[in-house]
């Protein structure tokens, strides 16, 4: 049996690339960031969802280093002349 009202959720995802040259950017101050984006989405949801909707809030943070390359393309549809026979 279905729930009522149907359970919703708001899934926000910020993705900050740093990439200022010759800087570190620590633990401290990715805590910081991290920190401070979290409160800002929090009091923006209380500011715009009706009173008492918020249920729970859960949040995560990854750290990590990606090196991007640029890409060749290897497939797109038509490559073989004939298009999406689908």
């Amino acid at each position: 049996m279905a729930q009522d009202p149907a359970p919703k959720h708001l899934t926000i995802t910020l993705d900050i690339d740093l990439q200022t040259a010759g800087s570190t950017v620590g633990e401290a101050r990715v805590r910081a960031t991290y920190n401070a984006v979290v409160e800002a989405a929090l009091v923006a949801a209380m500011e715009q969802l009706p009173e008492g909707s918020i249920k729970t809030v859960t949040a995560e943070m990854d750290w990590s280093y990606r090196w991007m390359e640029k890409r060749e393309v290897r497939f797109s549809r038509g490559d073989d002349g004939e298009g999406d026979k689908a």
